[in-house]
């Protein structure tokens, strides 16, 4: 028995050593718990302090403001409609090169070049049916003051560069028994001739001409004559043919048609009398002269009048795209382009002076820009 209970005891003894040992233990591990807890803690704000810290500049970058778009540049997409003469005319061609030069610095623009006249030009500007077009200085005039093809002043057409003088041709056969607008009223005379496209520069002034001298259509007419309204590759033929017996243009000299008509068929020039050249001179019109020989069998000078030929631009028109057809047409390059569709071109444009000369019309702020640039504005 006192074994046993000695035993017994020992063993009591033990296990109250064993258990007292285990719970130090556990109060240890619950100890290096929180140590090692709080240490985690004190380490995870220290990351997270150091990740604030350290995303500060990306935010800062993130938050930077965007580059400015460059107000000069081409837009990317854009769509240039151009109107201009008659399409077998020269001022057509001008057109077309336009054109080509916008599309070799900026492919995706979208060019067309579509047929028009000096007086409706205009009016398709205003309305911003069209973006480019050509017009000429007495046209031009007669929209600022709201005369002749316009009843009211027209606005939103802007100036972009003068770019050839236009001089009035009208030839007859050689054997006609007329020599000036003068004799035509005087005699009656039946002519039948193309005055251009109706609202064309030289429909406009072919009927002014007759008005200075107390005629018109209707008159015309009545003395066994007619007025055709066709483009000048189709009169020339109908004049070589022998159905019209005058033919009409304002362009250049010399005129690549007339000079044709002039290789197949004996002609004259009718001249203009001196009191008819100053009462148009206050009209938009130049004084000009046909110098002796420009046209096969022309032995004397021809008194005439002509206009500058102006391209102009819609008020709505990309400033952008204004600025690069003013620096074309004014370059040489543009002006040896220009030059090799009519020499008209290149005996009148010589750079940014004779671009901005003659120009009644606001320019364009495109133009007005490069004009600046150039040093003549």
């Amino acid at each position: 028995m006192s074994i046993a209970k000695y035993e017994s005891k020992a063993y009591n003894a033990d296990a109250e050593f064993t258990s007292d040992k285990i719970h130090r233990r556990i109060q240890m591990k619950k100890t290096l718990a929180v140590i090692l807890c709080v240490c985690m803690m004190l380490a995870l704000f220290a990351g997270c302090g150091e990740s604030a810290s350290t995303q500060q500049p990306a935010a800062a970058q993130t938050e930077a403001p965007a580059e400015p778009a460059d107000e000069n540049a081409l837009p990317e997409q854009y769509d240039l409609i151009m109107t201009f003469g008659a399409e077998t005319g020269s001022v057509y061609a001008m057109g077309i090169q336009i054109g080509e030069y916008i599309n070799s610095i900026a492919p995706d623009i979208t060019c067309t070049v579509k047929v028009g006249a000096a007086a409706s030009n205009l009016a398709l500007l205003s309305t911003g049916e069209t973006v480019i077009a050509h017009s000429q200085s007495d046209t031009i005039h007669e929209a600022i003051v709201g005369e002749g093809n316009f009843t009211e002043p027209v606005t939103g057409i802007y100036g972009v560069a003068s770019v050839m003088e236009s001089v009035l041709h009208v030839a007859v056969p050689a054997d006609a028994p007329i020599n000036s607008f003068k004799d035509i009223v005087d005699q009656k005379y039946p002519i039948k001739v193309s005055v251009g496209a109706q609202g064309s520069g030289i429909e406009s002034l072919f009927r002014k001409v007759l008005a200075y001298y107390g005629a018109s259509y209707n008159d015309i007419a009545a003395w066994g004559g007619k007025v055709e309204y066709l483009n000048i590759g189709d009169a020339s033929t109908l004049f070589t043919d022998g159905q019209l017996n005058a033919v009409s243009v304002l362009a250049g000299m010399p005129y690549s048609t007339i000079s044709e008509i002039a290789a197949s068929k004996d002609i004259k020039l009718l001249t203009l009398e001196q009191e008819a050249v100053d009462a148009l001179s206050s009209q938009g019109y130049l004084a000009k002269t046909i110098p002796a020989g420009t046209y096969t069998g022309q032995d004397s000078d021809v008194s005439t009048v002509g206009v500058v030929i102006t391209v102009c631009a819609s008020a709505d028109a990309n400033e952008a795209v204004v600025y690069e057809i003013t620096k074309f047409l004014n370059s040489e390059e543009g002006i040896s382009i220009l030059g090799n569709v009519n020499s008209g071109f290149a005996n009148y444009m010589t750079g940014p002076e004779s671009g901005i000369a003659g120009i009644e019309l606001e320019l364009h702020p495109g133009a007005a820009r490069y004009y600046k640039e150039a040093g003549v504005a």
